[in-house]
């Protein structure tokens, strides 16, 4: 028997999951949540949760005044492997519009509108070289990731079928950077570990956290969690032997147990 599914819609992928998980009265260890739409400036952020044990109550779910813009009862889907997927010639289509307006919106921010598109693993990708790559990079890619969602918004808003997956890249800086944040996740991770003490990392957009994520998921020295709203959402590194370092006595008393380092984010403490 095929589970029921159901949409939640937010200003971003963790809060769709956090109100989605609130409405359903569950935790993560009992569904399975699947990312539709990451959101951005235009668009919300949509996921699917499918509880992995039918709802006692799931013939008699509301949709209220309060939730119906966030929770919506979706169609059962089939198992992960059997997902529907977008077709070449969807994908070829949209690359060929996307291309319109990816050259339009490099030449509107004054580009030279110098790219190259193609499709990738059912990605839609957009890379930009030449002279225009590192102005359109912006801070820790701030203004690549503008671009992206822009991009994203165009493709997907007249797509009936399943979200298309969009990259925007400039110089080759998304692969730059993620392996400087997958070698920066594991030198910390061995640090957390012979330290005892977190680590919290400066705030990250989704993308970026979920390099995070990813990177440490195996990890015997460390896990990893979310913390942290909106702007300031961050990484913590926590080390996984569970035994946290609160100082010397001297400075536990004068100070309280300091259990997180930071960096490039404001230093916390645990009372």
């Amino acid at each position: 028997m095929e589970q029921q599914s159901y949409e939640f819609k937010a200003s971003n992928v963790d809060a769709a999951t956090k109100k989605g998980l609130e409405s359903l009265g569950l935790t993560e260890e009992q569904v399975d949540i699947g990312v539709l739409a990451t959101g951005g400036i235009f668009a919300k952020a949509v996921v699917r949760i499918t509880p992995k044990q039918a709802l006692e109550n799931e013939g008699s779910f509301e949709v209220t005044e309060e939730n119906e813009e966030t929770v919506a009862p979706a169609k059962a889907v089939a198992p992960a492997a059997e997902e529907e997927k977008v077709s070449y010639e969807v994908l070829k289509e949209k690359l060929e519009e996307g291309k319109v307006f990816f050259g339009g919106l490099l030449k509107t921010a004054g580009g030279k509108g110098g790219f190259d598109a193609k499709i990738r693993d059912g990605e839609l990708c957009f890379y930009i070289g030449g002279e225009d790559a590192k102005r359109f990079i912006g801070y820790k890619g701030e203004t690549l990731e503008a671009v992206q969602v822009l991009v994203s918004h165009f493709i997907n808003q007249k797509n009936e079928g399943p979200h298309i997956s969009v990259i925007v890249d400039a110089d080759f800086y998304r692969e730059r950077r993620k392996k400087t944040l997958v070698a920066m996740a594991r030198r910390l991770a061995s640090q957390t570990f012979r330290t005892h003490r977190e680590i919290a990392l400066e705030p990250m957009n989704s993308y970026e956290r979920r390099i995070i994520h990813t990177a440490l998921q195996n990890s015997y020295e460390a896990e990893t969690r979310s913390d942290g709203e909106g702007a300031e959402r961050h990484v913590v590194i926590v080390p996984k032997n569970g035994q946290m370092s609160y100082g010397t006595d001297s400075s536990f008393r004068r100070k309280g147990p300091s259990r997180t380092k930071s960096y490039g984010y404001e230093k916390r403490k645990f009372f």
